[in-house]
């Protein structure tokens, strides 16, 4: 998540105080067998484009992808099917142009996980709101947000229950995804653990998660698994209150035999620092910011066989330049990127979720036009010169909860590549508003690799502007929630190759 909108961050204080009881997560269910193309059609997004590649194949180059995947609330039923939903993106994107030599990164969006409390029959009533906004709420931020935060509550009161005798007072916002850790862990993470391995692969995802462990405790059980389901010899149970925006990295194999299994084959462990104000709002704890912790925290992963070391920067860390002087990871909450940077990352992927409409401004931003202040994480990354980054990697989450907006264009950008350049939308040239800088600049740039077109063709401002109303929730327009779902395809040899060609794009499905 990026924007800092101050009615959202109202909405949500508020809530905190009106808020009552609250609930918790799902069990699992056995992962399905691998999924047919005919079967795979139910999970992919109305608006779809092809894979858009940028293909370089070199020995120790890792073919990165990143996944613009359209989350919806029908994937979240069962555990079966969140599961098939990631395999069918990974079926139709990753396998036909996996390179077979190499490592192959597959970034998914941040909080991928977000849905899944939604899994099983205590989370129907929040599924239903999350896929159809109440005619009550519309016009109204996060009304429909807030009351699937109800339904959870309802749905999900034994888990609650638990962890309040467990904690004392818990945050009435975070207190779900609290509940939900044992359905986050066995669902969730253990979705993507299984596809690293299925398809030898390293999978990147994020979402609220809880510091946890697996209990075989009777009574911890019986407060914690899902009614709907045979009963488990296990669940995962939080060890304390905080919830945190997690970015995990997955590999191919197990890297440790003890321990819950969906965390075995992990290689890359991120708490997203710092949190965007809509996060702290709703009682997200952020990840270490000094000390040893906080370098601990960035530590990039270097991809066996070649020389990227990958640093995850969640959305708003990837914003995080702060001034440059001093010790760069004294406070990484000011200068992410700099600790990222000195601790030698190269390739930086930045798994996002953006609420909020992608054509539109948004007042109290340096630059109020949503692509244009952009122009600051995964283009800056590769072109400030007080950094040395080679790639950025970005995945957006598109699509609808409720009525919270997810959108964005998906990039893949390099450092030093020549050639005429490309932009987001509507980054022509500069408008009354616009404050562009070195790294803010309108017009084309050539550092664009590889770049998902918007659901529109670029234009005026103002059209773009006219096509996101329609997309937004509650306008009852055809286009309603009707958001881009693509992939980005890329290899990424050391040294980078400036001369290679850039801007790989498709133009969008007809409107």
């Amino acid at each position: 998540m990026i924007r800092l909108r101050p009615t959202l961050i109202t909405a949500l204080a508020a809530a905190v105080l009106a808020a009552v009881a609250l609930p918790a997560a799902a069990s699992a269910a056995p992962g399905p067998a691998t999924p047919s193309a005919k079967a795979c059609k139910q999970y992919a997004a109305d608006r779809a484009l092809p894979a858009i590649t940028a293909l370089r194949p070199k020995k120790g180059a890792p073919r990165a992808f990143a996944m613009q995947f359209k989350q919806q609330a029908k994937y979240v039923r069962t555990a079966a099917t969140f599961r098939t939903a990631i395999e069918c993106q990974i079926i139709r994107y990753v396998k036909p142009y996996r390179a077979k030599d190499r490592p192959n990164l597959v970034v998914f969006n941040e909080d991928n996980g977000l849905m899944t409390p939604g899994i099983g029959q205590r989370g129907a009533a929040a599924r239903k709101l999350i896929e159809t906004v109440p005619p009550e709420c519309v016009g109204q931020d996060l009304c429909a947000i807030l009351k699937t935060l109800d339904a959870l509550r309802t749905g999900y009161k034994a888990s609650v229950d638990f962890y309040a005798k467990r904690f004392g007072e818990l945050n009435p916002l975070s207190s779900p995804l609290l509940a939900a850790t044992d359905t986050q862990v066995r669902d969730f993470l253990g979705a993507y653990s299984a596809l690293a391995k299925k398809y030898g692969v390293y999978l990147v995802a994020s979402g609220p998660l809880a510091k946890f462990k697996e209990t075989t405790d009777r009574k911890t059980i019986d407060a914690l698994r899902d009614p709907g389901l045979p009963r488990p010899k296990s669940v995962y149970v939080a060890t304390k209150k905080d919830v945190y925006n997690t970015a995990l990295v997955w590999g191919p194999k197990d890297v440790r035999k003890k321990g819950p299994a969906p965390m075995r084959n992990v290689v890359q462990q991120n708490d997203k620092v710092p949190l965007t104000g809509i996060e702290i709002a709703q009682g997200f704890t952020a990840g270490p910011t000094t000390g040893k912790a906080a370098v601990a925290n960035l530590k990039p992963y270097t991809l066996p066989g070649t020389k990227a070391k990958l640093g995850i920067a969640t959305s708003l860390p990837a914003f995080a330049f702060g001034d440059a002087g001093g010790d760069p990871c004294a406070d990484v909450a000011k200068t992410y990127m700099r600790c990222l940077d000195k601790l030698g990352a190269n390739v930086v992927v930045q798994d996002e979720a953006n609420p909020g409409q992608w054509a539109a401004s948004y007042a109290g931003n340096p630059n109020p036009w949503q692509p244009l202040d952009w122009m600051g994480s995964g283009y800056r990354n590769v072109a400030d010169p007080s950094v040395r980054f080679t790639y950025n990697v970005t995945a957006f989450m598109t699509g609808s909860l409720a009525d919270l907006t997810f959108d964005g264009q998906s990039s893949i950008t390099q450092r030093g590549l020549k050639g005429a350049g490309c932009h987001y939308v509507g980054n022509a040239t500069a408008q009354p508003g616009d404050a562009p800088d070195a790294g803010h600049p309108v017009g084309p740039v050539p550092e664009f690799l590889a770049l998902a077109p918007w659901v529109a063709p670029d234009g005026p401002r103002a059209d773009l502007e006219a096509v996101a109303k329609k997309l937004a929730p509650g306008s009852g327009d055809r286009l309603e929630n009707d958001y881009l779902e693509t992939a980005l395809v890329a290899d990424l040899p050391f040294p980078a190759d400036p001369n290679r060609p850039g801007c790989a794009t498709k133009a969008p499905p007809a409107l």
